[in-house]
C-alpha cells in the first residue's frame, strides 16, 4: 500500500459552538475514511486552558501557533463573537497562507453586553476577502453538510483523488459481443465436462471444438487496444493489492513475483495455498483469484470466485461494484444491478449521500439500465450521480460532462434528439474548456451529435460532425485503428441514407480494410460492414452482390454468436428481402422463416423487428401464389 499524505487540519471556534466543533471532528473523519490515499489529522484546543497548561511558552496563542503552523488548512466557526485568541490564530493562519474554510452561523440576537462584541464580529465578517472560503449557515445540520461538501471538494482537487470504486465497463459493442459469447461458451463447456464425469467418453468431441472456438474468441479480444488497456489495468490494480499483503504472507509474494512475470496458473497455486492458510484473509483472496482468471477470460470461474468473496464478505463496497461490472461486461444486466444496488445501499449508510462514490453507483446503475433498454431509469440515475459531481468537482469537470453524455445518449434511444443534442453540446462545452487543443472525448461527443442529427434525417449536419471528428482521431489514434474504422462506417450509413450509394461504399470499404489489418478476415465489426455494404448494394439493385456479402456476414456471425443471435435473425431477413427483389419466392420464404424463428427466441412478439419479418414473410407467400404455374 502506498504511503498516505498526511494533512493536518486546524478547528478553532469559541466554547458555545461544541455542537459544531464535535460535527466538524465527524465529518473529517467520514473523508479520512474514504480518501484512502490521505490521513487527516485532527488538530483542536480547549479555550478554558490557562497559561499554566502551556510550561515554557510566553502566552496559549504563542504554544497554539506551533500546530498552527504545521497544518494544511484551518476551519473557523463564528457565532456571537470572534474573541481575542481566535482572531490571533485566524490572522496567523492568513499570513501564513493557510486554506481557510470559515463559518458563520445566522440568527444571533445580541443584548447590551453582547452588542459591541457582534458587532466586532460582523465588522470582521465584512473584511473578509476571496482568499477565505466564507459560509453562512442556520442549523448544525446546515454546517455539517456545506463542511462535508467543501472540504471534499478542496481535498478532491487538492489532491487529485478520485472518485473510489470503479466506473462502469466503456468496452466497445462489439468486444461486449465477444465478451458475452465467451461466457456462454464458458457455461457450455462447464455442463459438458461435468456431463462426462457422468457418462465418460461422451461429447468430448463437442468440449474440444467449444474450446477450439473460445480459444478463437481470446485471439479476437486480443488484438483489441481498448481489452489490452483493460488488461493491463486489471494487472496492475491486482498487483497493488497483493503488494500490500507481501511483508505479511510468503504465499501472496510468491504469487505477486508470478504475475509479475505472467505466469497466472502459478499465481493461482499460490493464492489457493494461501486461502487455505489464512482463512482470516479468503475474502481477499477470492478476489484476487477472480482477477486472475479474469487475466485469462475465464469467465464462468472468474464469476465464482467473485460469489465466494462476496458470501465472506457481503458488505464489501468494492466487491459488490466490481462483480457488477463483470456481471454487466457479460450481458448479465440482472445480476449487475443486483450488485450495484447492494453496493450503493452500504455505501450510503457508511460515506453518506453527497460522496463522490454514491455518484459512481448511481452512474454504473444507469448504465446497467440504459444496457438492459430502460431508459427513462437510466437517466433517473444519471440525474441523481450529476449535482453529486457538480458539489465534489465543480460544473467543468469531466465526469459531470460523461454524465452529460450518458444523459445525451438515453435521450437518443428514447427518439428524443433535441434534449439528446442540448445535453451533447453542454458536454462538449465543458471538454472544449478543459482541451482547448481537442481531445479523445471531444470527438465521441462529436460522433453523438452526429449520430442524433441522422437519426433526425439531419444527413448533411450529421457529416459535418463526422467531418470534425476524424481529424481528432486521427491525431489520436493514426489512420489504422478500430475507432477510424467505426467513423468510416458512420460516414458509409450517412450517405447511403441520402442516397449517395457509391459515396457510402468507398467509407464502407475504407472501413473494411483497416478493420481487416486488425482482426483478420473474421470478426463481429466486419460482419457489420459486410451487411452494410449488402445494404447498400441492395439498394443499387445489384442483388447478387448483396446476396455475396450477406452471407459473409452471416457465416461470420455463426462462427462468433452461434448459430441463434437477433442479428443473426436481422442478417437473414435482409438475406430474404435481395432474394425476394430477385423475385426468387421460395428461397426468400426460406429465409425471412428462419429470421423469424430466430427473432422470436430473443424478442417479445410486438416488437417491430418480428412483426416487420412477418409481413415481409406474408408479401412473399402472396407472390408466389399469384406466380402463373410453371410450364
Amino acid at each position: 500500500m502506498a504511503d498516505k499524505t498526511t494533512i493536518k487540519i486546524f478547528i478553532a471556534s469559541s466554547a458555545e459552538l461544541k455542537e459544531e466543533r464535535d460535527k466538524c471532528i465527524l465529518v473529517i473523519r467520514q473523508l479520512n475514511n474514504s480518501h484512502e490515499n490521505l490521513d487527516l489529522t485532527i488538530i483542536e484546543w480547549e479555550y478554558n486552558m490557562v497559561h499554566s497548561n502551556f510550561p515554557g511558552a510566553v502566552n496559549i496563542q504563542a504554544a497554539i501557533n506551533p500546530s498552527l503552523q504545521e497544518s494544511d488548512l484551518a476551519v473557523f466557526i463564528f457565532y456571537s463573537k470572534i474573541g481575542k485568541y481566535t482572531r490571533e490564530e485566524f490572522d496567523y493562519a492568513q499570513n501564513e497562507k493557510k486554506t481557510i474554510f470559515s463559518f458563520f452561523k445566522k440568527g444571533f440576537s445580541p443584548v447590551a453586553e453582547t452588542i459591541q462584541p457582534y458587532a466586532d464580529l460582523l465588522a470582521f465578517k465584512k473584511s473578509l476577502d476571496d482568499t477565505v472560503l466564507y459560509i453562512e449557515y442556520n442549523e448544525t445540520t446546515d454546517f455539517e453538510k456545506e463542511l462535508y461538501i467543501n472540504l471534499n471538494l478542496y481535498l478532491s482537487k487538492k489532491y487529485a483523488l478520485p472518485a473510489a470504486g470503479d466506473t462502469a465497463s466503456t468496452l466497445s459493442q462489439s468486444n461486449l459481443e465477444l465478451i458475452k459469447m465467451l461466457a456462454v461458451k464458458d457455461e457450455q463447456i462447464k455442463k459438458l465436462n461435468e456431463a462426462l464425469v457422468v457418462r465418460p467418453g461422451e461429447k468430448d468431441g463437442q468440449v474440444a471444438q467449444l474450446h477450439a472456438e473460445s480459444d478463437d474468441i481470446k485471439t479476437q479480444l486480443l488484438k483489441s487496444e481498448e481489452i489490452i488497456k483493460q488488461q493491463a489495468k486489471d494487472k496492475e490494480e491486482l498487483q497493488k493489492q497483493l503488494a500490500s499483503q507481501k511483508e505479511n504472507d510468503d504465499l501472496k509474494a510468491k504469487a505477486l513475483t508470478e504475475i509479475e512475470k505472467g505466469n497466472y496458473s502459478e499465481a493461482e497455486a499460490h493464492l489457493k495455498e494461501s486461502a487455505k492458510a489464512s482463512i482470516a484473509d479468503t475474502a481477499a483472496t477470492f478476489y484476487e483469484l477472480a482477477k486472475i482468471k479474469k487475466l485469462q477470460f475465464q469467465y464462468t470461474e472468474a464469476s465464482g470466485y467473485y460469489e465466494l468473496a462476496l458470501k465472506i464478505e457481503p458488505g464489501n463496497g468494492l466487491y459488490l461494484n466490481e462483480a457488477g461490472i463483470f456481471a454487466a461486461e457479460q450481458g448479465y444486466f440482472n445480476k449487475a444491478i443486483g450488485y450495484y444496488e447492494l453496493s450503493l445501499q452500504i455505501e450510503l449508510a457508511t460515506l453518506g449521500e453527497h460522496h463522490p462514490s454514491i455518484a459512481v453507483r448511481y452512474n454504473n446503475l444507469g448504465l446497467a439500465w440504459f444496457s438492459k433498454g430502460e431508459y427513462k431509469k437510466a437517466i433517473d440515475y444519471y440525474e441523481k450521480a450529476l449535482p453529486i459531481y457538480i458539489a465534489a468537482y465543480g460544473e467543468q469537470q469531466a465526469q459531470v460532462a460523461i454524465v452529460y453524455n450518458n444523459i445525451g445518449l438515453s435521450y437518443d434511444a428514447t427518439g428524443n434528439y433535441e434534449k439528446a443534442i442540448d445535453y451533447y453540446e453542454s458536454a462538449l462545452a465543458i471538454f472544449e474548456i478543459l482541451f482547448p487543443g481537442g481531445d479523445s472525448q471531444i470527438s465521441t461527443f462529436y460522433n453523438n451529435l452526429g449520430l442524433s442529427y441522422y437519426n433526425k434525417r439531419q444527413f448533411d449536419t450529421a457529416i459535418d460532425y463526422y467531418n470534425k471528428c476524424l481529424p481528432l482521431d486521427e491525431k489520436t489514434y493514426g489512420r489504422i485503428h478500430p475507432q477510424i474504422a467505426i467513423l468510416y462506417n458512420n460516414f458509409g450509413i450517412a450517405y447511403h441514407e441520402k442516397g449517395d450509394y457509391n459515396t457510402a461504399l468507398d467509407y464502407f470499404e475504407k472501413a473494411l480494410q483497416i478493420d481487416k489489418k486488425i482482426y483478420g478476415e473474421a470478426h463481429p465489426q466486419i460482419t457489420l460492414l459486410y451487411s452494410n455494404m449488402g445494404e447498400t448494394y441492395r439498394m443499387q439493385k445489384e442483388y447478387d452482390t448483396a446476396i455475396e456479402y450477406y452471407n459473409k456476414a452471416i457465416a461470420i456471425d455463426q462462427q462468433f454468436l452461434g448459430y441463434e443471435n437477433p442479428e443473426l435473425g436481422t442478417r437473414y431477413n435482409n438475406l430474404g428481402m435481395a432474394l425476394y427483389n430477385k423475385k426468387e419466392y421460395p428461397e426468400a420464404i426460406e429465409y425471412f422463416g428462419k429470421s423469424l424463428l430466430n427473432l422470436q427466441k430473443f424478442l417479445p412478439p410486438e416488437h417491430p423487428n418480428i412483426e416487420r419479418v412477418m409481413q415481409n414473410l406474408q408479401l412473399a407467400k402472396n407472390d408466389l401464389a399469384s406466380q402463373p404455374p410453371a410450364v
